[in-house]
């Protein structure tokens, strides 16, 4: 196995290492919430993790929200958010979301509310 086979799953261990530490408060399992905040996609560089803001590169990748306290909570892939990778970083800013969380740092989307919808 080439060192370039190890690198997303070292990648992929250090966000979820990085959510487990910014996790302020467990939430209650399987009591739906809402959360808000901005969406960044989780790009693994050569010097470590980027969060992407923006147009979302591409690749598959992990998302994650950044909540109004800090908080960073990592999506599940969900069809509410097939359009992510094209979402400019000002529509990523202030979203909505409805769901459960799973495992206290993932979040299971159930529906979505895009601020420039509205």
């Amino acid at each position: 196995m080439n060192s370039s086979n190890l690198k997303l799953p070292i990648y992929v261990l250090m966000v979820m290492t990085l959510l487990v530490v910014n996790l302020k408060v467990l939430p209650a399992l399987e009591e739906k919430q809402a959360i808000t905040g901005h969406i960044y996609c989780v790009i693994p560089t050569t010097e470590g993790v980027r969060l992407e803001p923006g147009v979302c590169p591409g690749g598959d990748h992990p998302h994650i929200v950044k909540t109004q306290n800090g908080q960073l909570v990592l999506l599940q892939e969900s069809p509410l958010f097939k359009d992510i990778p094209k979402l400019t970083a000002e529509q990523k800013k202030n979203v909505e979301i409805e769901g459960k969380f799973v495992g206290g740092t993932t979040f299971n989307p159930e529906s979505v509310k895009w601020p420039w919808l509205k």
